[in-house]
This record gives structure tokens, C-alpha cells and sequence, in this order.
């Protein structure tokens, strides 16, 4: 493993590391409405997402983690990507970025910049680390408190 949590040359580098090096959305939230903390004991990787809601849409969302890079990158760029969905919008989300992560889309116009980690694929053991902001937030709308990254 070298300094960049793991990862090696590839077309998303560039974007991965930008989004580890300088992480967006690790500002407090004024109120939380939602939050859950999700781990990967396997990795190291904790993570705690907080989201704020309005009539069941996220309108604010923000993260705490000690995690690896890819972890923090898909934590960062996933910002972006929640605000103003519900709870089954983000449940489909997870489902196109896990489709990606397996090589079966690798054009997900819904992902966004989550699509960057479409190199995944080739590096099954690493998908836990990209998942599991996206499952921790979908486990925080769902109000469960605390979830392991490597269940499905």
C-alpha cells in the first residue's frame, strides 16, 4: 500500500486524490436530522455522515471520518450528489454505484464525479471503502445508528 490509501495508477486518480487531499463537506451542520456511523474494521475506516432534512429531502449533509482515501474522496464528491434526494433516490443511487463498482455500467450519468471510481472493478477488496459513505447515509435516512461497511 503506498501514501494515497491504496491506490495505484489508473483514470481516476486525479479526481480521487483531489477529493482525499482537500475533502468537502466537513463542515458542522447548523441542525442534524439524521446521522449514522459506519465502520470497516477490515480497512480501519470510520465514518460519521450527518444530513439534514426537509420533508424528507436532504437539503444539508456533512462527514467526519478517519478513514483511507477512497473512502474520504467518495465521501467528499458524494456531497454533491445528496442534496434534495429522498430516501429511495439515494437507494438508487447506491444501486447505480455499486453496478459501476462491479464493471456492469461503467456510463452512470446519475454518479457524477462517484462514477470516478469506476476502476473499482478491478479491485474488489477496495469497493467496501468507496461504498461505504453511500451506505452509511442511506442507513441514516433509514434511522439506523450504526452499520458494518462490509455487510451487504
Amino acid at each position: 500500500m503506498n501514501g494515497t490509501g491504496g491506490l495505484t495508477a489508473g483514470p481516476y486518480d486525479a479526481l480521487v486524490l483531489e477529493h482525499a487531499r482537500a475533502p468537502a463537506y466537513q463542515t458542522p451542520l447548523p441542525a442534524v436530522d439524521a446521522a449514522a456511523d459506519g465502520h470497516d474494521a477490515l480497512c480501519g475506516d470510520h465514518i460519521r455522515i450527518m444530513l439534514a432534512l426537509r420533508d424528507g429531502r436532504i437539503t444539508g449533509y456533512a462527514f467526519d471520518a478517519d478513514a483511507c482515501a477512497i473512502t474520504l474522496a467518495a465521501a467528499s464528491m458524494l456531497g454533491d450528489r445528496l442534496q434534495g434526494r429522498c430516501r429511495d433516490e439515494v437507494a438508487r443511487l447506491l444501486r447505480a454505484f455499486d453496478a459501476v463498482l462491479e464493471g456492469r455500467d461503467e456510463s452512470s450519468d446519475a454518479l457524477g464525479p462517484l462514477a470516478a471510481f469506476a476502476d473499482l472493478a478491478k479491485h474488489p477488496s477496495r469497493r467496501p471503502c468507496a461504498r461505504l459513505p453511500l451506505t452509511t447515509a442511506l442507513k441514516a435516512l433509514d434511522g439506523v445508528p450504526s452499520i458494518d461497511g462490509r455487510e451487504p
